[in-house]
């Protein structure tokens, strides 16, 4: 879809428009948190967020743009992963800490880690009784305990 005009995002809904035309946007957790600026949709649609500073884009919201006919719905993007497991917790949370240590993202699930695939965390894996598998999923990572986002 091609829309001759200027579209700019400007708030999150709540409600689940039934009419109008939708523009998908696919992004990285990194992307998902850019509240402002230029930004291409799925299918090359020039869009202009001009989003509430306070939040953060999730996978299935649907956004409102300056035409009343025209909606943006946000698509988690599928990235590659270090998916880590362990048999003990304790190693995990060894785990957890070196990565935090590092300031990289982790999406920490019940018995699992996910990070961003990186040759040096596969190294510094190797150094711990975990398993670790290359995956590529939609990431999901913790916020920040000071949440700044």
């Amino acid at each position: 879809m091609s829309i001759k005009k200027q579209i700019v995002v400007t708030d999150w809904t709540n409600i689940n428009p039934t009419k109008g035309s939708f523009l998908k946007l696919t992004l990285s957790s990194s992307q998902r948190r850019i509240l402002r600026g230029k930004t291409i949709s799925d299918c090359n649609q020039e869009l202009y967020l001009q989003l509430p500073r306070e939040g953060k884009l999730n996978d299935k919201d649907i956004l409102l743009t300056n035409h009343d006919e025209i909606f943006v719905e946000i698509i988690a993007q599928k990235e590659n992963l270090i998916k880590i497991s362990a048999n003990s917790k304790l190693e995990l949370i060894k785990v957890a800490y070196h990565l935090g240590n590092r300031h990289l993202e982790v999406e920490i699930n019940k018995d699992i880690l996910l990070t961003k695939n990186d040759f040096i965390i596969e190294d510094l894996l190797k150094n711990f009784d975990v398993d670790y598998l290359k995956i590529k999923k939609k990431f999901f990572p913790e916020t920040g305990a000071f949440n700044h986002e």
